[in-house]
């Protein structure tokens, strides 16, 4: 089965256009500003650099020779002890917050555009969530349409 060329481009070009206004988003700018300011941190920078070793470390030792040895424990207790360090970080929370944003409003259009082709309609209500309705008129979420129960 073979799709249209013509439609194709029209799905892209809109998706180009989605990704543009995703990238001028509010939640883009901070991302990158948060980015930046973790970028610039040398004690945040250090600390990541420990968690991704420490992580390293753990994830052997405990594929290796289980999650209950004593070397896994210890590998594991280490990892969490430069977690903790790195999340008291004030730039570390900001970035978190930052990415945690970005991908709420990514999971946000990922939901639309699936309930959008399985044939709901989908609004954006004013606090900021996605409801669908099969579309039928008061069901309420209690129809028996495929998927409905929203």
């Amino acid at each position: 089965m073979s799709s249209s060329p013509i439609l194709d481009e029209r799905v892209l070009q809109k998706a180009k256009l989605i990704a543009d206004m995703i990238a001028s988003s509010e939640e883009v700018a901070r991302f990158k500003q948060a980015e930046e300011k973790m970028k610039r941190h040398p004690d945040a920078q250090a600390l990541l650099f420990n968690v991704k070793a420490l992580r390293n470390r753990y994830s052997q030792t405990s594929l290796r020779l289980g999650d209950d040895h004593p070397e896994a424990i210890k590998a594991k207790e280490a990892f969490e002890a430069v977690v903790d360090q790195l999340e008291q970080i004030p730039v570390v929370e900001q970035f978190q917050a930052a990415q945690m944003e970005l991908n709420d409003l990514l999971q946000g259009i990922t939901k639309i555009v699936a309930l959008t082709m399985e044939g709901f309609h989908v609004e954006w209500g004013k606090s900021d969530e996605v409801t669908a309705s099969c579309g039928s008129g008061g069901c309420g979420g209690g129809c028996s349409a495929k998927g409905c129960a929203v």
